[in-house]
């Protein structure tokens, strides 16, 4: 009686982490390498540039309307 209730309950749990997972990864998930750059020392005139990789980790697309530099 101990092991089928222990394994309903091992069930149940498994059950539900799954469906936990699945429910928060609906939607657009953005994942981004790097979130953070410094450049250091920048000469006045120089141009500095950066690439930042950025992955759409969803099931929706994602749309970045706005970025802004610190």
């Amino acid at each position: 009686m101990k092991k089928s209730f222990l394994l309903i309950v091992a069930l149940t749990s498994l059950f539900l982490a799954g469906s936990l997972q699945a429910q928060q990864r609906k939607g657009p998930i953005i994942e981004i390498k790097d979130e953070k750059f410094d450049f250091g020392k920048v000469v006045q005139g120089t141009q500095a540039a950066h690439v930042f990789e950025i992955r759409n980790a969803g099931t929706e697309p994602l749309i970045i309307e706005q970025v802004k530099p610190s």
